[in-house]
C-alpha cells in the first residue's frame, strides 16, 4: 500500500502536506504504507501524467493498493484525515 502526494514546487499546501507526512512517516509505515511524492514540475511529460490521473488541482493525494487507486482527495487535506484514509484502505 502506498500513499501518493502529487504537488508542485511553489505550492504551499503541497509543501505543508509533504512535510506533515514526512514528520509522521514512522506512523504511516506502521500502518503498512509507504509514501511517494510526485512533483509535477519535475516530470518530463507532465501533461500526460495530468490526463492519466485526471488531476484538477494540487495537492492531490491517493492511496494505491496493488497498483490500483482506491481512494483520494483533490486539494489540501489535514494529515489525520489522510492517515484515517490509509487505515480504511488496509
Amino acid at each position: 500500500m502506498k500513499l501518493v502526494l502529487v504537488g508542485q514546487t511553489r505550492c504551499i499546501p503541497c509543501t505543508v502536506m509533504k512535510n506533515q507526512i514526512l514528520d509522521r512517516i514512522e506512523e504511516l509505515e506502521a500502518l503498512g504504507a509507504s509514501f511517494e511524492y510526485i512533483n509535477l514540475n519535475e516530470l518530463e511529460d507532465k501533461d500526460t501524467f495530468i490526463q492519466k490521473y485526471k488531476l484538477t488541482a494540487t495537492p492531490t493525494t491517493w492511496v494505491e493498493v496493488d497498483g490500483f487507486i482506491t481512494e483520494g482527495y483533490s486539494g489540501y487535506v489535514d494529515i489525520d484525515s489522510l492517515f484515517q484514509l490509509v487505515e480504511e484502505c488496509k
